[in-house]
């Protein structure tokens, strides 16, 4: 006879189950009392544009965070959710500056960090091209990830870096409580926080562009 409680019972596919681990590891450097529960993950459209982004909340009469990850904390701010090597990352939409599309005009440069892709001028910027997967995301969860899968590039910091990334989907608003909060120091002090509902990482996009300024980002070990 079939148990009625296994109908109930989310099925957890292999990619799920990455996902998730990556972000248990994540929550055991912020609070490693957690105990990760997530739900399967709805399917979210992708956004081609800032602009289309923007309008979500011009249109949501919602108030806009200002500085730093302390601020992002009070009452409510909009993220971009987007997808990295199988995992999805956040990042404050008031810290966007563009969203492009990958491009094949990015210029390699020799003797460069690898997850450092290129120069892309845009407009009579030099973008610096990183490949975001290889900074934010541990190799042993980043097995199938490729060149070929970079679709979209995120502009930050006065638009002078780009995080390539696998696709961009859809903008949500969190308030204080959605986030589990860094509150210490940890050997990624360009992550925020978690957002467990959403199932990703929500990026210090400031902290992020100052360590990528300043060359101390590294590989993610």
């Amino acid at each position: 006879m079939n148990n009625p409680e296994n109908k109930s019972q989310v099925k957890i596919t292999e990619p799920q189950k990455v996902v998730m681990e990556y972000l248990d590891a994540l929550l055991s450097e912020i609070d490693p009392e957690i105990d990760l529960e997530i739900n399967e993950p709805v399917q979210a459209p992708e956004v081609d544009t800032l602009r289309e982004a923007k309008s979500i909340v011009e249109n949501s009469n919602v108030p806009v965070f200002t500085e730093g990850a302390e601020a992002l904390a009070q009452d409510e701010f909009q993220i971009l959710l987007f997808d990295v090597s199988g995992v999805k990352f956040a990042v404050p939409l008031d810290k966007l500056n563009g969203i492009l599309e990958w491009s094949n005009d990015i210029s390699p440069m020799p003797n460069r960090s690898d997850w450092f892709v290129g120069i892309l001028a845009e407009r009579e910027r030099q973008i610096k091209i990183i490949d975001t997967a290889i900074v934010v995301v541990p190799s042993k969860f980043r097995t199938q990830h490729t060149a070929e899968n970079l679709k979209k590039i995120i502009l930050i910091g006065d638009s002078c870096w780009g995080l390539a990334c696998d696709a961009v989907s859809e903008v949500i608003t969190l308030r204080q409580k959605d986030v589990r909060w860094r509150k210490d120091s940890s050997k990624r002090p360009w992550l925020a926080g978690t957002v467990i509902e959403h199932m990703c990482a929500l990026l210090d996009a400031d902290e992020f562009a100052s360590m990528l300024g300043s060359d101390q980002l590294e590989p993610a070990a």
